[in-house]
């Protein structure tokens, strides 16, 4: 009976244990599928934001409720907004548009479910209120002394340095990434990078002007890998005493850039010109390359094509056939209007070694004689001409647009392509309105220019004033293949040594050249660089100074999650 009684108890007491550790082993799938879901949930918090954020920089209404994947689970999320959007005007004048949002998003694991919240900000900022804007690496290694006033902005890193002295005119210098005193080959980079001490608002003469230099590696008195920027991260203790307190001590990039280009002692307002990631400074999403293009797929891999953006919203649209023999005009309501504007229409070539060094014929183009497109009355009321070629094609087989007559514009104007777009002579300079310029590549053709350039021949260039925007292609620097930096993002087919180039505008760098996609190389028959006389255009301030259809960066700050 003891024997039967022990096997009863020890069997029960097995059985207990199973049962435990079943309860064990499910508690911990449970916790398991909690904690995963609850990643899940969070982490496609971060992607319907993105989304948010793309979605609107490309002009589209976004999704309010769906699924989105993350790690190839399906999350649900919801999307609305909360309240009405507030304008917020900057002390220099500049503009923000500010819409809160809320995102909620619901994800199961394992049999568990997870939700997970999140408000944010939504800002819009008109992307021709930076004076530079690179969607991408900034690099900025000019030979000449270069000025920047207004705002500089990469969504990537940024490349500072020279042969003189770079200077920013400015209380806004951000880069997501990180800051660098060195070429992106890693190179060290010489010259001077002064840079404005805080104030609200830069271009109020009457604010206090005080500089401060971002030393390189050779310039500063510390070990180093490329001078005082986002790779100096452990300071330095000059007299070994256990602070960063004391004289020749330099304090860690990440804080003491806040000091060094914070605002000027008794200002009475906080703020830091230089920001970087390490600050959190997030991407500011701006239009895809679609919405440049003659055609745009509706969705990728669909096979379903409609208007990009510029051409769906053209008051004038100018599309050359496949065989580059025709043109065909239509006005805003689809009417064919290609005979009324004719007379300032022609087919013809730019010559550009840039494309090809030999080429034996031009890059056709679709010159458009501004001057005699007002005449004809058919300026579009919207400020908005789009043109392009059916099969733009890409080096050698590219197509563009030539602008010509524009030194005085009829309206407030912009003119987009998905091709390369060439700009000759004076362009917005009599009574000066709103204006861009928006291709795959911005060339810049002189007063002087005469179309007969040739392989081996470099035409000389005369003075010329350029006063628009610019949107432009380009592509990445590798370690052999500088693409020319923001010194020559504008193109240029001259012999411009010693010549003043003038442009007031705006320098927008968004996308990787699809067409236009000769290597930028200098000298020889390609180009000598001008004299730069660039600056921001301060019109661009206010809302009623920007060009038409001017696009937004779309940023978002995070108020709460939970």
């Amino acid at each position: 009976m003891y024997a039967v009684f022990g096997t009863f108890v020890v069997a029960s007491m097995v059985s207990v244990m199973f049962a435990m550790a079943s309860v064990s082993d499910r508690q911990s799938e449970v916790k398991e599928g909690t904690s995963r879901a609850r990643l899940l949930a969070e982490g496609a918090l971060a992607a319907a934001e993105k989304d948010l954020r793309v979605s609107l920089a490309a002009w589209r209404e976004p999704a309010t409720v769906g699924q989105i994947d993350v790690g190839g689970a399906a999350v649900d999320f919801e999307v609305s907004e909360l309240g009405a959007q507030q304008t917020f005007t900057e002390a220099s004048g500049i503009v923000r548009l500010v819409q809160p949002y809320e995102i909620e998003t619901r994800a199961r694991a394992a049999g568990a479910s997870a939700a997970a919240h999140r408000i944010v900000n939504v800002e819009w900022m008109p992307l021709f209120q930076f004076a530079v804007f690179y969607g991408d690496d900034l690099e900025i290694h000019a030979g000449p002394d270069m000025t920047l006033r207004g705002r500089v902005h990469s969504n990537a890193d940024m490349y500072l340095g020279g042969e003189s002295t770079i200077t920013f005119d400015t209380n806004y210098v951000r880069a997501v990434g990180d800051i660098y005193r060195a070429k992106k080959n890693g190179n060290v980079a010489s010259g001077n990078v002064d840079i404005r001490k805080y104030v609200e608002n830069p271009f109020d003469a009457s604010e206090p002007r005080l500089f401060e230099r971002m030393l390189s590696k050779s310039q500063l008195a510390a070990r180093s890998i490329s001078g005082y920027d986002s790779a100096f991260r452990d300071g330095y203790d000059a007299n070994g005493d256990g602070d960063l307190l004391d004289g020749g001590d330099y304090l860690p990039f990440e804080f003491g850039s806040q000091e060094l280009w914070g605002a000027p002692a008794g200002y009475g307002v906080e703020g830091a010109t230089v920001m970087t990631g390490q600050h959190g400074i997030g991407e500011a999403v701006t239009p895809e390359i679609g919405s440049i293009q003659l055609w745009e797929e509706t969705a990728p891999g669909s096979g379903e094509f409609e208007k990009g953006y510029y051409h769906a919203n053209a008051g004038l649209a100018i599309v050359v056939d496949e065989g580059g023999q025709t043109f065909t005009a239509t006005d805003a309501e689809g009417n064919d209007v290609t005979d009324d504007i004719a007379p300032a229409v022609t087919l013809t070539g730019v010559p550009d070694m840039r494309q090809s060094d030999s080429a034996p014929e031009d890059v056709p183009v679709i010159q458009i004689d501004v001057a005699a497109l007002a005449a004809t009355g058919f300026t579009p009321g919207n400020g908005l001409i789009y043109a392009a070629h059916e099969g733009t094609g890409t080096g050698t087989e590219a197509k563009g647009v030539l602008l010509t007559n524009g030194a005085e514009l009829p309206t407030a104007l912009t003119v987009a392509s998905q091709g390369p777009v060439y700009v000759h002579g004076d362009y917005n300079t009599t009574d000066k309105k709103g204006a861009a310029v928006i291709g795959d590549a911005i060339n810049l053709l002189s007063n002087a220019w005469d179309g007969t350039k040739s392989p081996g021949r470099l035409p000389r260039a005369t003075e010329t004033t350029f006063n628009f925007a610019m949107i432009t292609g380009s592509y990445e620097s590798e370690p052999d293949r500088y693409n020319g930096g923001l010194e020559n993002l504008p193109r240029f087919h001259e012999k411009w040594s010693g010549v003043p180039c003038n442009i007031s505008g705006s320098f927008v760098n968004i996308y990787d050249s699809q067409h236009a996609t000769g290597d930028w190389r200098y000298g020889s028959d390609r180009y000598t660089a001008p004299i730069r006389n660039w600056q921001y255009d301060e019109s661009f301030n206010s809302l009623g100074g920007l060009p038409p259809f001017t696009p937004m960066a779309v940023s978002a700050a995070q108020v709460v999650s939970w």
